[in-house]
């Protein structure tokens, strides 16, 4: 039976799974049952997120904004159990992010128009907006910076009800947000650190909380508390002697070395990109899928999550994407495509004058 196909456990199960996974003493025959149990729980979120995904687009296109860039994916198993693990008091069952899809737009004026299409009066969507968080009015300790919005699925067919209650969340970027955060995801996979959780070496987490605070100013928004009596000038002065002491340029040349050796892409409207990194050996494998073979690409991502429980270095990730051409842009963090994020820089390095 595919996990795509209804529900098999109840919410209390998949909270008490998501104990057993948190529970280092747990026995192997528990373990077992507690990851069959996320295994179909995260599965679940797919059609919810096809359904999320149809709706973002038809407000993109009511809206008229072009060059956006839509994905969705699928939490990460290894991803999911690392957040069981720092939040004691999460519920499995409750994980807002499991379902996940993003939105990447040209500039804060259309991220702002696009945001009130889902939060304002008649245009509100039937699914429950659980909560909104303004990343943008209040980045992150990291820097980071977007929009989030978390959804309660709800529908009225009766062959759809396993999925109500299940929870999307929705991430709203301009495309230099983006960029700085897919560049900290890059060094992130790379460099086997944690710097998404503000985990990591000090001199790392403050070179990008620097440049997240020159990327705020270049979008006329609010800069990280401990640089706001900075100048630009002096910003930059600073930004420009971490990147020097820290190498960044030379570290993101022997990253695209090592994204050389993925494979061409192929030419295709829709469809899933089953894509795996390894930190260690600087490799990376993309594996092209057509849009109608859901249950053939899940059962391999799957079987690569397993072998990657057993292997740290490796990272796992299966997306759904409207156009495999736009797989580059909307997921860049794995495939080292730093260009955007080097042209930035150097943009933010010319305020030293």
């Amino acid at each position: 039976m595919s996990p795509t196909e209804q529900r098999l456990y109840s919410a209390s199960q998949i909270a008490k799974a998501g104990s057993i996974l948190r529970d280092a003493s747990s026995t192997p025959d528990k373990v077992e049952w507690a990851f069959g149990a996320l295994d179909n729980f995260r599965a679940l979120h797919v059609e919810p997120l096809n359904v999320f995904q149809n709706t973002l687009r038809a407000r993109l296109k009511k809206l008229e904004l072009e060059n956006t860039i839509v994905a969705q994916r699928i939490k990460r198993k290894p991803t999911i159990l690392e957040k069981l693990q720092r939040f004691k008091s999460m519920r499995l069952d409750q994980m807002d992010d499991i379902g996940g899809i993003r939105a990447i737009v040209n500039s804060i004026e259309e991220l702002q128009k696009l945001c009130k299409l889902y939060t304002d009066g008649s245009h509100k969507l039937l699914h429950e907006l659980q909560r909104e968080d303004d990343y943008i009015a209040a980045p992150k300790s990291s820097g980071y910076r977007g929009v989030h919005l978390v959804f309660r699925y709800q529908t009225s067919k009766a062959n759809k009800a396993g999925y109500n209650g299940l929870r999307i969340e929705m991430q709203l970027r301009t495309q230099l947000q983006h960029t700085w955060a897919t560049a900290v995801e890059t060094f992130e996979a790379f460099m086997g650190e944690k710097f998404k959780s503000s985990q990591g070496a000090q001199d790392w987490l403050d070179f990008f909380a620097l440049v997240a605070s020159a990327f705020a100013l270049k979008e006329k928004q609010v800069p990280l508390p401990e640089h706001a009596e900075m100048t630009k000038a002096e910003l930059a002065r600073k930004i420009k002697h971490q990147a020097d002491e820290l190498q960044v340029g030379l570290i993101m040349k022997s990253f695209s070395l090592a994204a050389n050796n993925l494979p061409p892409r192929y030419r295709q409207k829709g469809g899933l990109a089953l894509m795996i990194f390894d930190s260690v050996t600087k490799s990376a494998n993309v594996t092209i899928y057509p849009k109608d073979r859901y249950e053939l690409a899940y059962e391999a991502y799957i079987r690569e999550e397993q072998r990657s429980s057993k292997e740290s270095t490796r990272q796992v990730v299966l997306v759904k994407m409207d156009s495999i051409q736009k797989l580059e842009k909307a997921y860049p963090n794995y495939f080292a495509r730093l260009k955007d994020f080097q042209a930035e820089l150097n943009h933010v390095f010319s305020w030293c004058s």
